[in-house]
């Protein structure tokens, strides 16, 4: 029987695909989950992996998930605190002497980038290649396909795509090759299944092509059968739609602090910068063509039954409009108080506003070698 591998995140959006591509290859899987009851977690289970149920923060339930594996996928989830996970699982993984880890990070990954998790990845980042007695692959993809869904009954029954981004409708800006999650898990699954050629390296999977919010608008245009434009919303109305998205506080107080950034950089072709905006990686460690992102939203919107044509479902999608129209707009500063996270007034920039960054990431290469 192959070797046994943990999976963290295991209902994440890249740790659910790496599982079930982990169990395709014939290797045993240890699922690391919060809720053993979530549809991920069941669906798991059901195709054969081992759950473990636990917390990220507690370095103990760490060290018993590494107890009897060889090999492990680290990413944490989109929550406060990544560093200090990051750090209790780097110490645990060298003390059970683990063969090869491939962690997750992000492409904008900085050490005085404006978002604290950004800056929190950039010295995780750090950790890991300090790793003494364990291998490592570091896996920092741009902005997933999946935040292009956020917005999904709007675009449903508004025929809008609406964006903070500034010139957004022209198709200049925003620029992005979103790599779909599937295509990340078997990115990961496959550097884990023979880990030796991948030992110390950074890749960047991404989508076939950049595409801009036009585009993306446009291939909603094609699915749903209705015109989707770009709609330009104000920074306040931004806000406000974070602000009244039905999540726990914690997590919308999350998406609030870093989310912002994330679109400013959109705004900035972050994303699309250097030789690496988009890449081979997919086609070179799995053998297959990255999925392109009809693909990605044909099945997303397959999924999502408050996209139908409806009535009851018009109604909930225009009082979620009016629920954004008279929500509070949030203060970043107030909530970066109220986590003990540094002003982002001193000394932070962009990531192309940091020579630092740029050195990075002109220098990976654009196809792998092995």
């Amino acid at each position: 029987m192959k070797e046994k591998i943990l999976v963290m995140t295991a209902n994440g959006h890249v740790g659910f695909p790496t599982a079930c591509e982990l169990l395709s290859l014939g290797f045993q899987v240890k699922a690391f989950v919060r809720n053993p009851n979530s549809t991920g977690a069941k669906e798991l289970k059901k195709l054969g992996a081992e759950l473990f149920v636990g917390d990220q923060n507690n370095i103990n339930d760490l060290r018993r998930a590494l107890k009897g594996v060889q090999r492990a996928f680290y990413s944490s989830p989109a929550t406060n605190y990544h560093l200090s996970k990051n750090i209790a699982f780097v110490k645990a993984a060298e003390d059970e002497n683990l063969e090869h880890v491939v962690y997750l990070t992000q492409w904008l990954s900085s050490e005085n980038h404006h978002s604290s998790l950004s800056r929190e990845h950039w010295l995780a980042d750090q950790v890991i290649k300090m790793h003494k007695n364990v291998n490592y692959t570091i896996v920092n993809p741009g902005l997933f396909g999946y935040t292009y869904f956020f917005t999904n009954p709007v675009v449903a029954h508004f025929g809008m795509l609406p964006t903070p981004i500034k010139n957004a409708s022209k198709g200049k800006v925003g620029l992005n090759a979103p790599p779909s999650e599937d295509d990340q898990g078997r990115v990961v699954a496959n550097i884990l299944k023979n880990p030796t050629p991948h030992i110390g390296e950074t890749y960047r999977p991404t989508g076939p092509k950049l595409i801009s919010l036009v585009d993306v608008a446009n291939i909603f245009s094609k699915i749903i059968g209705k015109e989707v434009k770009v709609s330009e919303v104000s920074r306040s109305q931004y806000l406000k739609s974070l602000n009244s998205m039905d999540a726990p506080a914690a997590e919308k107080e999350f998406m609030l602090i870093n989310v912002p950034y994330y679109q400013d950089e959109l705004e900035r072709n972050s994303f699309a910068y250097g030789t690496s905006a988009v890449t081979t990686v997919v086609k070179d460690i799995t053998g297959k063509e990255p999925e392109d992102f009809e693909t990605i939203a044909r099945r997303e919107f397959a999924k999502s039954p408050e996209m139908k044509p409806t009535f009851s479902n018009k109604m909930k999608a225009f009082k979620g409009f009016l629920k954004i129209i008279f929500a509070s707009e949030p203060s970043i500063q107030k909530l970066e108080e109220k986590y003990g996270i540094p002003s982002s007034k001193t000394g932070y920039k962009y990531v192309q506003e940091n020579p630092n960054w740029i050195k990075e990431h002109e220098a990976q290469p654009k196809n792998i070698y092995i």
